[in-house]
Formats: C-alpha cells, structure tokens, sequence
C-alpha cells in the first residue's frame, strides 16, 4: 500500500496460540494475545503507518485472516498486499 508516496509493505503473523504480530516494512508495529482455543482471535487490531491510524479488520467470525483498513481505503489479502 502507499501513503505520502512511499510504498509501504504490511503484513502480519497470526498465530493459533501464541503472541500474533504485525508488521509495516519489517517492524513490528503491533501485537495481540491469539487463542482460538479460549478468546478467539481479536475483532480488529489498531496500528500506525507514518503516525496515522490503521486498522487490521477480520475477516470472519474464527479466521486468521485480517483486511487493512487505511485512509479509507480496504485492502485485502486477495490484492497480495496484507
């Protein structure tokens, strides 16, 4: 995704037990307790890219798997960029 004309690069590790982490351009910017066991995974996960707000949104009730919400804009791991 791009922001200020940078092109950043966001991803996450979602783990099923564990400490989960997510990343803009190799840093981790964000974590979240993941236990689909006990609490399930989070709703949505808030983080930062160049100090403004983002949002890491699931995608189903137990999934793993997390949408970028940015400045309006969705992105979706379908595009290869989450």
């Amino acid at each position: 995704m791009e922001s200020s004309g940078k092109e950043h690069y966001v991803e996450y590790v979602a783990k099923v037990m564990g400490e989960s982490e997510a990343l803009v351009d190799g840093k981790v910017v964000a974590s979240w307790s993941s236990s689909v066991w006990a609490w399930g995974p989070p709703k949505s996960v808030e983080l930062a890219i160049e100090g403004k707000p983002a949002t890491l949104r699931r995608t189903g009730i137990m999934s793993q798997h997390f949408d970028l919400v940015f400045e309006g804009k969705v992105y979706s791991e379908k595009q290869g960029r989450v």
